[in-house]
């Protein structure tokens, strides 16, 4: 019989954990990473998961006659994060440039990197708003949470649904008529 510790358990150093699979014991590796080498390798892989962002978002748009879907940044952040199998992580950053005509203009960087490699994809956005807004932090929060999302699907590659192309068409703006101006 196997020696236990203190708490009855049967101390082992396997690397793979041991799963009750029925009535017998299974060794199974519940590890499902796969080993890429190189960012590009990496993102190759995760494209082969033919992945879109789910779209657990609503807002009502009454010039489209009701309510729209769109992926929140939660959905999208959800999406990409099956990357990390292959090694994929992502970081934001919220930047300043100015400029030369004086104006600071907000920027969000979005950065993909890969465990085994020093080479980078990034999607980088400056924030557009009204001199107005850029003194309202709710409106400055709002913009830099959709240009977050929009960054991130841009620089993994996932479909969206151009869900403001009626809107821009017509000369209209959908950002202006809802939440803050930004979903």
């Amino acid at each position: 019989m196997p020696s236990q510790n203190k708490n009855g358990v049967n101390p082992h150093n396997e690397t793979n954990p041991v799963h009750t699979i029925g009535n017998h014991m299974s060794k199974q590796n519940t590890k499902k990473d796969v080993e890429c080498k190189s960012l590009s390798e990496a993102m190759l892989a995760f494209h082969k998961l033919n992945l879109s962002a789910s779209k657990g978002g609503n807002i009502n748009v009454p010039s489209q006659g009701g309510k729209r879907s769109y992926s929140k940044l939660e959905d999208v952040i959800e999406a990409v994060s099956q990357g990390n199998q292959f090694g994929l992580f992502f970081t934001q950053e919220i930047g300043y440039t100015n400029p030369a005509d004086g104006a600071i203009i907000p920027i969000v960087k979005t950065t993909v990197h890969h465990v085994n490699d020093k080479e980078t994809y990034i999607s980088e956005l400056p924030i557009m708003l009204h001199e107005t807004s850029l003194q309202n932090p709710q409106k400055i929060g709002g913009a830099i949470t959709y240009y977050k999302r929009y960054t991130l699907q841009s620089v993994y590659g996932l479909p969206s649904e151009d869900d403001d192309a009626h809107e821009v068409a017509n000369g209209s703006d959908t950002k202006s008529s809802n939440n803050n101006g930004w979903r």
